[in-house]
């Protein structure tokens, strides 16, 4: 910090290039004189101690509009790519530790209000917001080694806006196997504004899943295999990926977030179980009242649910999309 300042200073003092040594000499003497003896000091007329082609202080004055300018153009925290992969600034570090000496939210638990509310959008100029940005740091900062996604009203902001990553080492306690069969990898974090699913065609995949506002509990779910996910970037850009797999899971279990939806409303009710027993075999006879349970793994058919208008509210064109997947189940 000391040697920017210096170099601030230096930068001062070269652009006032016109006053000789001797010139500066005298003035500065002559002040100290007048200081000594109470006298009120006086300033040399610009006219006296600058050229009359000098123009040091206007411009100095736009180069300053000019910087400030491009800060306030420059608002994102971070820069994305096509697929929603948020590529945070280094530069946001300092914010971050001011961020974090200020505390961040708590996740807020099965019960509160806003967990079963639709969240609302983004307007478009509210994207480069301090506001926005802040949040968006802040739910990558909370997710971190606790989950593989989050979305806005887990901690009490009723937004439509969704952070996920998954990570070799959140992932480490799967076997190769395991990870083969979910379609699991590891990506990069992902930050999705407004999002918008669509399912690619009826497969489907029933995993057991947890979730950080119903702590302590797994149940199975049978989501799509396959959706395309749209929505904006926190630097405004659009994203287009098509997800497949455990992260197409991720994305859709924080859709229904944002749409008041807790995984236990899709769940397999009884296979509902303490986290410590994940790994317990699910029910294989069929229940008189109840039938028979979803078997895990991957199906031909059943990920249909998407197709309905309130799970893919936020879409622009919904009934378009609703019979697209009819004729698809049609066909």
């Amino acid at each position: 910090m000391q040697h920017h300042l210096c170099c601030c200073f230096a930068t001062g003092i070269s652009a006032s290039s016109s006053f000789s040594s001797a010139s500066f000499t005298s003035s500065f003497t002559k002040t100290q004189n007048q200081h000594r003896a109470g006298l009120p000091l006086t300033r040399r007329p610009s006219t006296t101690s600058l050229s009359s082609s000098s123009a040091t202080k206007p411009r100095r004055i736009r180069r300053k509009v000019g910087l400030t300018t491009t800060a306030m153009q420059s608002s994102h925290y971070g820069v994305s790519d096509p697929d929603g992969t948020w590529n945070e600034n280094q530069s946001n570090a300092f914010n971050s530790l001011i961020s974090l000496a200020k505390g961040q939210r708590d996740i807020v638990q099965a019960g509160e209000a806003c967990l079963y509310e639709r969240s609302k959008e983004v307007e478009e100029g509210d994207i480069a917001s301090t506001e926005v940005q802040e949040l968006v740091s802040e739910m990558l900062r909370i997710v971190k080694g606790r989950g593989v996604g989050l979305a806005a009203p887990q901690i009490g902001v009723k937004k439509r806006i969704f952070v996920m990553e998954d990570t070799e080492e959140g992932m480490s306690d799967e076997s190769e196997e395991e990870r083969e069969r979910k379609k699991r990898y590891p990506f990069k974090a992902k930050v999705v504004i407004n999002p918008v699913l669509i399912p690619i065609g009826d497969a489907s995949a029933a995993f057991m899943e947890g979730c950080l506002s119903v702590q302590g509990y797994r149940a199975l779910v049978r989501r799509h295999l396959k959706v395309k996910l749209k929505g904006v970037a926190p630097d405004g850009k659009p994203i287009d990926v098509d997800l497949t797999g455990w992260p197409a899971r991720i994305a859709q279990h924080e859709m229904d977030h944002l749409n008041g939806v807790l995984y236990v409303d899709r769940m397999e009710k009884r296979t509902l179980r303490r986290v410590d027993k994940v790994n317990a075999p699910v029910p294989t006879e069929k229940h008189d009242e109840f039938g028979a349970c979803a078997s895990v793994g991957e199906t031909a058919t059943g990920g249909s649910y998407l197709s309905n208008k309130s799970a893919i509210a936020g879409a622009e064109d919904i009934e378009t999309l609703t019979k697209k997947s009819k004729n698809r189940r049609r066909r």
